[in-house]
């Protein structure tokens, strides 16, 4: 059985990547973190995310920038970046280096990633987003 395979990049395309999964194993669920780094990381309210094992993910092309970033957790947080186009691609949890945080805004196959399995530092979450459901959607010309 050959395995479950996932590609994405930044926006630039210059930095991309390939997710190897076991075939038996489920699409990643997408996990929203709504903590202030995570905020500032992706310039959004929430960071979007799937999980991943750290050894699942290869950079087929390009190389990412790394930033260390300081976490209400207390160890330092690994975040990759393009260098480029700034696109947040990845975060490392020191505290399980054996998984890796995927921003899933950069896969290249969203519509696979379809459901919510968690949100965490949901303390912090923008109170806006209680009334998006309420909200009007905007059809624009061109958009993407």
């Amino acid at each position: 059985m050959s395995s479950k395979t996932y590609t994405g990049a930044c926006l630039c395309s210059k930095v991309k990547y390939r997710i190897d999964l076991p075939p038996d194993q489920p699409v990643p669920k997408i996990i929203l973190c709504h903590c202030i780094s995570c905020k500032r990381y992706t310039g959004s309210a929430y960071s979007s995310n799937i999980i991943v094992p750290q050894s699942a993910l290869t950079f087929t092309s390009g190389e990412p920038k790394l930033f260390m970033d300081d976490t209400d957790a207390g160890p330092k947080l690994r975040r990759q970046f393009c260098g480029d186009c700034g696109s947040p691609l990845t975060s490392e949890p020191n505290q399980n280096p054996d998984i890796i945080v995927i921003k899933s805004g950069t896969l290249d196959d969203r519509d696979l990633f379809t459901e919510v399995g968690a949100e965490i530092y949901c303390s912090r979450k923008d109170k806006f987003l209680d009334n998006v459901n309420g909200a009007h959607p905007r059809m624009e010309k061109g958009s993407s």
